[in-house]
Order: C-alpha cells, then sequence, then structure tokens
C-alpha cells in the first residue's frame, strides 16, 4: 500500500481497537504497532507467504485460511450470499470488529486468485454497526461490485487514491443489505 493509504486507515484506528486485516504482506508488522494495545489479526490465503510474515514476527496473530473460489467466479457467485461464507476460526466470528482492511486474498487474475468476494461478504458479517472496512483495489469490478452490494455504495464515506483506490465504508449508515445467521 502507498503512504497515503496507509495514513489513511490509521485515522481511522484508534487503538486500543479491534482490527481485522485479509491479507498479510510488508505493512502487516506496521498495523501490529500502531493497534498495539488493541487486537490485530491478520487472515491469509498464501501458505508461503504466511510462513514469511510470521516467521519474521511471531507476535502477529494470523490464521492460515482456503478460499476454494476463483476471481473468475465472482458475478455468478455475487447473489449466492450462502456461497460466499468462510470456515473462520470461531474467535474471529465472535469477536465485533471496530475497523476491517481488505487487502487479501489476491484478485488480480481470473484463472489463478481466488479473488475479494468473500473477504467483502465476511466483512459485512463481521464489522460491529458504525465500524468502519476499507477495501484496496477499489477500482476493480470486483471490488467495486461486491462492495456496492454487500457494504453498500450509500455507506462509502470516502477513497483515497494511491498506487490503487481505497475506499472506506462506515458501515450501518445504509442498511439496504442485512446480513443472513451466521453458519
Amino acid at each position: 500500500m502507498h503512504a497515503n493509504e496507509i495514513f489513511f486507515v490509521a485515522r481511522a484506528l484508534r487503538p486500543p481497537a479491534n482490527f481485522l486485516i485479509f491479507g498479510m504482506g510488508n505493512d502487516s508488522p506496521l498495523w501490529f504497532k500502531l493497534n498495539e494495545r488493541g487486537r490485530t489479526v491478520f487472515v491469509e490465503d498464501q501458505e508461503e507467504w504466511f510462513c514469511k510474515v510470521r516467521g519474521e514476527n511471531p507476535l502477529l496473530e494470523a490464521y492460515l485460511v482456503k478460499y476454494g473460489t476463483m476471481l473468475s467466479e465472482a458475478m455468478r457467485l455475487i447473489d449466492s450470499p450462502g456461497r460466499l461464507a468462510m470456515d473462520l476460526p470461531p474467535d474471529i466470528r465472535k469477536t465485533k470488529w471496530d475497523v476491517i482492511l481488505i487487502d487479501g486474498p489476491a484478485g488480480y487474475a481470473d484463472n489463478t486468485t481466488p479473488g475479494r468476494m468473500k473477504s467483502i461478504y465476511e466483512s459485512s458479517r463481521l464489522i460491529k454497526q458504525g465500524g468502519s472496512i476499507f477495501v484496496h483495489d477499489q477500482e476493480r469490478e470486483v471490488e467495486k461490485a461486491y462492495g456496492d452490494r454487500y457494504l453498500l455504495k450509500a455507506n462509502v464515506v470516502a477513497e483515497v487514491k494511491g498506487r490503487a483506490t481505497l475506499c472506506h465504508y462506515r458501515y450501518g449508515r445504509a442498511t439496504a443489505w442485512a446480513p443472513t445467521t451466521q453458519p
């Protein structure tokens, strides 16, 4: 992420917070440090990246997950919330998250990446009322379509452009989409 994108998220993070991040990267230690009095949890699907970042930062709370989707399925799945649920650890599910950052999984190649459909859908179920959800790469078709469908365009409070577009949703401003029961 570009520096202005990181600053954009950091402004909404008011430690101690429950901060959930879909995707691990070189910025993971920074997110952990910015919320050091709170709880920062990472969800990652690429085992080698998970091992690399965790190996360099053993204090990070992180979970390896499987998405089971392909980006090429995105538009067929958009109106099938039952197929968008993830197998997440119970502790993630029972926590009401103050801030969620969606910067994973990879969503740039139709045939080889899982896309961010499940991350966006699950964020709508995990965020607390009034919480903030940030979607990175919002200029891409899938991120935009799923953000509009599950996080609601009316909930957008701001966006910033860096290397990509980072969109900030304040969950609960508009409530046309209501998540179904937990799986």
